[in-house]
């Protein structure tokens, strides 16, 4: 556990003791889940207008899966798809992100190394062009898929009537309401934002606070902000690394300088570090008066910021939060259970977490 977490920090640049290490205790744990899981896979007995017959269902393999993944989680969300799939009889040839790939060959090696057969789970490296290949060979009957939505479209259109299992980007909304509990809703909002230096799928990419709150909340952020210490990831007390690539920092510089321009303001951080062994040392960032035709609002971020934007009821914050093409998972905080089923109803996201951060899963 400790030799892979120290590659993982090393490539991807997590912090080794808060991230690292807990990610391979659960991408662990994920093969125990899976195991116990398909042995409750229960198939159903359905009447029949026959009232002399019934009709039984059988689970069976799919065949060969595709799993191409990002570099983000890259144990983590490759065992979403490897333990499942291998617990219910299929075989799978992963695809790693090009940015990660030590991450995957380590991997792979512990899987021999229990005594996996060969042939179960195999590994194949490169870009895009090996994706697309793999996709589309008529060897694989299957395609999984986790990360941005650009690619998941092209991943579906590609794969045709193959079956497919697609998590495609966020754009997190954080709703607090006027009757939420601040301390809660700014701690877990920061959470959100700073997690993975930003760099997850359901972070918390916007926060939409009812403007009656709004100046309490945005000192309670200002306060939960200051244990996150951005540093050496090695380093115990380090709760923000590096990011991962300059793409992604690239994009970060993009959506601060664009949401700037329209009139947000920087409230904490807003740069990369000066004086660091990379340029991918990202300042944990808040950034209030952020507008609705910004670019943090319209798209997925991916780094270590929390964007306040101000609305004036739950109903304007449903516009806003709705008014998106990436719904992946939404927070809503609020004292009231009747508020909370209303958001659970009408938001358009397949998760909605009360009380508690998006980067709840």
């Amino acid at each position: 556990k400790e030799e892979m977490a120290r590659e993982l920090t090393l490539e991807q640049g997590k912090p080794y003791t808060a991230e690292a290490i807990p990610d391979l205790e659960e991408t662990a744990e994920n093969f125990r889940i899976a195991a116990e899981d398909v042995k409750r896979m229960e198939t159903a007995i359905i009447p029949s207008q026959d009232v002399d017959k019934r009709i039984l269902t059988f689970r069976k393999p799919n065949g060969v899966y595709a799993g191409i993944t990002p570099w983000n989680f890259p144990t983590l969300i490759p065992v979403e798809l490897i333990a499942p799939g291998i617990a219910a009889g299929n075989t799978i040839v992963m695809k790693p992100s090009e940015w990660t790939p030590i991450a995957m060959a380590t991997f792979m090696q512990a899987m021999a190394d229990a005594g996996l057969p060969p042939g179960v789970v195999n590994v194949v490296y490169g870009g895009g062009e090996v994706g697309e290949r793999l996709i589309t060979d008529e060897n694989v009957d299957c395609v999984g898929f986790v990360g941005s939505h650009v690619t998941a479209e092209k991943i579906v259109r590609a794969a045709g009537l193959k079956r497919t299992l697609i998590e495609a980007s966020g754009n997190g909304p954080v709703i607090v309401c006027a009757d939420a509990d601040l301390e809660r809703a700014a701690k877990g909002a920061v959470f959100g934002g700073f997690f993975c230096a930003g760099q997850v799928c359901c972070a918390t990419e916007r926060v939409l606070v009812d403007s009656r709150v709004h100046d309490e909340f945005m000192d309670a952020v200002v306060a939960a902000a200051q244990e996150w210490k951005l540093g050496d990831p090695f380093d115990d007390d380090t709760l923000v690394g590096p990011m991962n690539n300059e793409p992604t920092a690239r994009k970060m510089d993009a959506h601060l300088e664009d949401a700037l321009e329209k009139g947000a303001s920087v409230v904490a951080g807003g740069s990369r570090d000066p004086d660091r062994p990379t340029r991918l040392y990202y300042q944990p960032t808040i950034v209030d008066g952020v507008g609705t035709d910004t670019l943090i609002n319209r798209e997925e971020t991916f780094g270590p910021i929390v964007p306040v934007l101000t609305v004036g009821d739950d109903d304007e914050a449903l516009r806003v939060a709705n008014d998106s093409h990436l719904g992946l998972q939404a927070a809503v905080y609020t004292s009231s259970l009747k508020r909370a089923f209303r958001f659970l109803d009408h938001l358009r996201v397949g998760n909605v977490v009360v009380n508690d951060s998006t980067d709840y899963w």
